[in-house]
């Protein structure tokens, strides 16, 4: 599991890349953490099944200005890079709206750029079908 965590507006995002294996007590840890209701935890679960690829979530909580988004075991680099930006989405969409910032504004626009950037040398990597059969971090 990578798992880079940030600061954007005052909010913790972590971001948690599954790579080759789901690391649901870890995921649930955190959920837990970030107050997630036990509704949350068992959508959650669905989401994590380990036949399923190409998935992700995000969970926020705005009392606390946390962030979590999971981002499952891909089929293609590609998808690493599709699933992860989406997330991106929820997770800027959440810190906006706390922020009151227009999503249909420039300053919008900056804040997903900025998270991307943050996550790009990750992106880099899993989004790389050459690098991604050469051995990913576990």
């Amino acid at each position: 599991m990578i798992h880079p965590a940030l600061r954007v507006y005052g909010w913790t995002v972590d971001f948690l890349f599954a790579v080759k294996q789901n690391d649901e007590e870890g995921v649930l840890g955190c959920l837990y953490d970030y107050g997630a209701t036990k509704r949350v935890i068992e959508d959650v679960l669905d989401i994590m099944d380990p036949a399923l690829v190409d998935c992700g979530f995000t969970f926020s909580n705005s009392d606390r200005r946390v962030c979590l988004s999971w981002i499952g075991p891909q089929s293609a680099g590609a998808q690493y890079i599709n699933t992860t930006v989406h997330e991106i989405v929820h997770v800027a969409m959440a810190v906006a709206r706390e922020a009151g910032i227009n999503p249909l504004s420039e300053t919008f626009a900056y804040l997903v750029g900025d998270i991307t950037q943050e996550v790009s040398d990750i992106l880099c990597e899993l989004g790389c079908d050459h690098c991604r059969e050469g051995g990913l971090r576990d």
